[in-house]
Parts: structure tokens; C-alpha cells; sequence
């Protein structure tokens, strides 16, 4: 790929950033994907949460030895997918920190000394898989380590300026060098080297980093001879695009849900712009899309810092009843509010974990393992009306449940609030007795959807399971 054809792909970065923020609130339609269909997802990941991991900061130790040690606790939290980190070597030269980033790869084909050994990491892939639990690692196809042992023998695979000096497009990742995707040998060599990771390992897929700054062509060829191997196989895109669905992912990024998220915890949205968001994603991507929601993530501040002690409970019971798959990033559901450094030793607080907040997510955990309308049901949106503050609304359904989410995002209590719906969806439920799955002792009926005050920060789920 030449340079300008590089820009126009970093030009669409910042325009995905433009997307992320504000994409919803102009009025712009996102295009109709709706007649489109994805391969169905694998079961683990469609019904499934994911937890994200960074090994050096998981434990003291930081090894995969100690990382196993804790594969008892991440199952009982009820997960269903680890994602680790990349696993590979670290460069050195432009390295950030004293340990670099995870994304600054020096060998693709090779373990980070500092996690341990080969056949350690076999050794944790094979204990996760023992329990029940799949597995998937960063790749990172987009640029290598400025040290790569790629760069003696093919230096033609990168991007190069007019000395022949190694480039990249983003200036602050100076810890890198950008690929040269118009070479078809380097292209084949990162398919292989995915195809290495699944055989070798036995891993379950890869999240693969800013997957959009690639070539959706090399993307339509790699994913149609990963699924060759290994049919089940979980593709993440850190991206947000319908099209990159379309070129084999499983899974994309909701960023604009997340932004949108903030916005309401910031007071410059309200709560239905999440639920008309979701809808409108809902109907416009294509079918059997799984997208990946979230209230943080190794990028982003850590969500109790984010949305609040207060406010936590609420946006985390709402990111669980939402269509897609739901990500935690370790040391989210004990409570921490530092964001880990890419670049230095940190470790999580272990011995400081909010037992309060670790039980909350293993309910809601629980609350869509148990009930199919969050995980196989529909999506409806629900109009809503108060004399004041900021409530929405909405229905998950299945064949033989469910569910009625009622949630007001904003600190200040929502009065008078009504939810209302067509005659046909209420024709269907008036028989229903819908329960709080908090408080039975809370429950109502479809006759009248009326609530004289709804708390603020406060997300309600009512279940009822069909006659």
C-alpha cells in the first residue's frame, strides 16, 4: 500500500473517532447492513461473557504459571471467554517505559520470556480449556516493534519513507513500524502466523488491534482460512464497522455505546439516547452480528472512576441486558479505579476487592446465563414519558421469556415516569406477571407501566417467563 493510501486509511480513524462521539447525534444514518447475515457466532461466545486480561498486571508475579492459579476464581466469576494481552516478545528500541507496551511485538511467533515458556502458556491454554473456558490473544497485524526480526531479511514488508527509513502514520506510537500490506508475502506470513497461534496452542481466536487500518481484503482471506481449521473460531475487531463484520469478524467494538454512555453520565445526553442507539445499530447491522459492549477496557479509564460509586450498578445492570457480548476487564468487578499502565509494572489489588461490587457482577452474570431473552431474544425499544428527569425502556424476548428493562441514567429521580407500547406487544404480555429479579416483591403487569418516581442511577429488570 502506498503512502496516500495510508492516509486516506488514518483519515478514516479519525473519522471512526468522529463516529464514536458523535455519529448519533448528528442525524446521520448509519447505512442498512440489515439484509446481510453473518455466520451464526460460536454458542461460547453468542451466550457468553468475556473477561480481558493483562498478564503482567493480573498477578505479582505477572507469569502465566501465576496467571493459572486464578483460572478457579475467573471461573467461578462465571466467565465464558479469557482474552489475554499480546503474549509475544516486546521490542526495545523506541520502547515506552521500562517494560514496553504488549503491542510493540518484536516476535510474532514467540513467547514473552518474561510470562514464561512455551509450554507454560500450553499448559494455561489446556487448564482453561479443562474448565470450560475459551481462550483468545491479541494479534496484532497492523505494525511490529521497531526491532522486529522480521526487519534484516524483509525489510520490503514495511512502510518506508523516501530514505528507506522504517515509518508509521500515527506519530505517537513511536514504538512501531507500520506493515506494507501491498506485499503479498507478508500477508501470507501473518495468516500463517495466526494459523500457527490455533495449532500450535490450541487457542479459540484472536482480538485483533485497530483491525481496521488493514486491508478488509486481506481480512475476507485470513478469516475464510482460519474457519477452514477451526470452524468455531472467535474473531474480536478493535473497530466499529459493519463491513469489517462482513470480512469475516465475529465481533466488533461498541465504541459508540460506550461514548454514548459517558455522555448520559456527564449530563449532555439522557438515558433514551442509549436505548434508541442500541436500537438503531440493532436494525442496521447485519443479522447475527455480535457486538462487543463495555464499560471499559485497557484503553479507556477504569469504569468506577468513569461513571461513579453511585452510578455503577445502574450502566453495569444495563450493559448485561444488552444484545451482543459483554466484556470485563480484570479488576473492573473488584473495583479498581487506576488505569494500568501499558508501559511499567502494576498489579491489581487483590486484597482490597470490593466484595460488594464482585457480587453484583456475578449476578448479573448469572441473570443472562439464566434467562435466553438476553442472549437469543429480540431487541424492542419502548417510548417513555415523565413530567421530569430522564428514564428509557426497552424489552428483551424470546420464545419463552421476557424481560422488560427500565433504567434512568441520570443522578437526578425521574418523576411521573410511563412507559407505553403498541396494542399488539401489550395484547401479548397482559397476562404476564413480571417480577424484579431483585425484589420479588416488586413486580407489574403490562395493564399499566407506570412509575410515580424512578431512582436516579437506577436500572430495573423485570422477568416473566411465558405461558
Amino acid at each position: 500500500m502506498n503512502r496516500s493510501g495510508r492516509i486516506i486509511i488514518l483519515l478514516f480513524v479519525l473519522s471512526l473517532v468522529l463516529y464514536c462521539e458523535k455519529k448519533h447525534g448528528t442525524g446521520k444514518e448509519l447505512a442498512d447492513f440489515s439484509a446481510r447475515q453473518l455466520p451464526a457466532p460460536p454458542a461460547r461466545a453468542k451466550n457468553g461473557v468475556m473477561y480481558q486480561v493483562f498478564p503482567r498486571v493480573f498477578t505479582h508475579e505477572g507469569t502465566f504459571r501465576a496467571l493459572q492459579q486464578k483460572l478457579n476464581y475467573v471461573q467461578n466469576l462465571g466467565i465464558d471467554i479469557i482474552w489475554l494481552l499480546p503474549v509475544y516478545p516486546i521490542g526495545e528500541k523506541g520502547r515506552k517505559g521500562s517494560l514496553g507496551s504488549p503491542f510493540s511485538v518484536r516476535d510474532f511467533r514467540s513467547i514473552n520470556p518474561e510470562y514464561g515458556t512455551a509450554e507454560d502458556f500450553r499448559s494455561l491454554v489446556r487448564e482453561i480449556h479443562q474448565r470450560g473456558m475459551k481462550v483468545i490473544i491479541g494479534m496484532v497485524p497492523n505494525h511490529a516493534a521497531n526491532d522486529n526480526v522480521l526487519m534484516k531479511e524483509h525489510p520490503d514488508w514495511f512502510m518506508r519513507d523516501e530514505q528507506g527509513n522504517f515509518t508509521r502514520e500515527v506519530a505517537d506510537w513511536s514504538d512501531i513500524s507500520d506493515f506494507n500490506y501491498e506485499n503479498p508475502e507478508l500477508r501470507e506470513y501473518m495468516i500463517q502466523t495466526m494459523l500457527y497461534w490455533l495449532t500450535e496452542f490450541q487457542i479459540d481466536g484472536f482480538r485483533c488491534d485497530v483491525a481496521g487500518m488493514v486491508p478488509y481484503d486481506f481480512w475476507e482471506e485470513a478469516t475464510r482460512r482460519l474457519r477452514a481449521v477451526k470452524p468455531d473460531i472467535y474473531l474480536l475487531a478493535e473497530w466499529e464497522d459493519p463491513k469489517i463484520l462482513l470480512a469475516g469478524f465475529t465481533s466488533d467494538y461498541g465504541w459508540t455505546e460506550y461514548h454514548t454512555l459517558k455522555a448520559i453520565r456527564n449530563g449532555k445526553k439522557r438515558t433514551v439516547d442509549i436505548v434508541n442507539l442500541i436500537a438503531e445499530k440493532d436494525a442496521r447491522y447485519p443479522k447475527n452480528a455480535l457486538p462487543m459492549r463495555f464499560l471499559e477496557n485497557h484503553d479507556e479509564q477504569r469504569s468506577l472512576h468513569e461513571f461513579g460509586a453511585a452510578a455503577i450498578e445502574a450502566y453495569a445492570t444495563l450493559l448485561f441486558t444488552l444484545p451482543g457480548i459483554p466484556l470485563i476487564y480484570a479488576g473492573q468487578e473488584i473495583g479498581e479505579t487506576e488505569k494500568p499502565s501499558l508501559f511499567d509494572k502494576s498489579e491489581l489489588s487483590w486484597q482490597d476487592a470490593d466484595q460488594s461490587l464482585l457480587e453484583m457482577y456475578r449476578n448479573l452474570i448469572q441473570l443472562r446465563k439464566q434467562n435466553a431473552c438476553f442472549t437469543e431474544g429480540s431487541f424492542i425499544p419502548l417510548q417513555t414519558a415523565s413530567i421530569s428527569g430522564s428514564a428509557g425502556a426497552f424489552l428483551r424476548e424470546d420464545r419463552k421469556s421476557v424481560a422488560l428493562v427500565v433504567c434512568n441514567l441520570r443522578s437526578k429521580t425521574a418523576e411521573k415516569v410511563i412507559v407505553s407500547m403498541p396494542d399488539s406487544l401489550r395484547k401479548r404480555f397482559f397476562d404476564l406477571r413480571f417480577a424484579n429479579f431483585q425484589d420479588a416483591g416488586d413486580s407489574l403487569s403490562f395493564k399499566e407501566i407506570y412509575f410515580p418516581e424512578l431512582d436516579g442511577f437506577t436500572t430495573r429488570v423485570y422477568l416473566a417467563e411465558k405461558k
